[in-house]
């Protein structure tokens, strides 16, 4: 179901708090990015919170937009938040760079403002419902995006904290996560361990 309403796009699984979602943009030439990123939702109000040097935070400045994928797959919030994707994982609909394992996407407009940390307002145009998955909340999926939230800071500023912030995660992943979840903590510890 294509969605251009902004009232319409809790649809797509879009509410009001921080959404989690993986942003897909392209550089100039076309070559394909994925990474997780916070779409903030406040009443009317989008924004998202880019840090400048990402290849997210430069493709949108280069083209002006980035689709939101809603998922629910830990490791892709993994493999996207510390390592780049191969090709086949994405798939163009009504235009526009998306996952293929997406359970929905939102096209937005966005003019970032140069700043390191940029907090700029997005506009939505466009989205489309993929599947419709009723499920209990996991802690577990939650967690891994925390932890993968968590990865790409350590990478970033090298702080133990946010070692320690994921040790303590995994522990819990481990009682409460399902076998998917267990797996991306495994990978996202194998991803760290090439930035160490």
């Amino acid at each position: 179901m294509m969605i251009c309403d902004l009232e319409e796009i809790e649809e797509l699984g879009i509410f009001d708090g921080i959404n989690e979602i993986i942003a897909t943009t392209a550089n100039e030439v076309g070559d394909p990015n994925a990474a997780p990123l916070g779409l903030i939702k406040r009443g009317d109000s989008l924004s998202v919170r880019l840090f400048v040097g990402t290849h997210t935070y430069e493709n949108i400045m280069a083209k002006g937009k980035f689709v939101a994928n809603v998922s629910h797959d830990p490791m892709l919030f993994v493999e996207t938040a510390l390592n780049d994707i191969p090709e086949e994982r994405f798939i163009e609909r009504d235009g526009e760079l998306t996952l293929k394992d997406a359970e929905a996407w939102a096209l937005f407009k966005c003019e970032p403002n140069g700043l390191d940390i940029s907090l700029p307002e997005v506009e939505f145009v466009k989205g489309e419902v993929l599947k419709r998955e009723f499920r209990a909340v996991n802690r577990g999926i939650n967690l891994v995006v925390e932890a993968a939230v968590a990865a790409t800071r350590y990478v970033a500023l090298k702080s133990d904290l946010y070692l320690e912030e994921i040790f303590k995660i995994r522990r819990i992943v481990g009682r409460c996560g399902g076998p998917r979840e267990i797996e991306a903590m495994d990978r996202l510890e194998e991803l760290i361990e090439q930035f160490e």
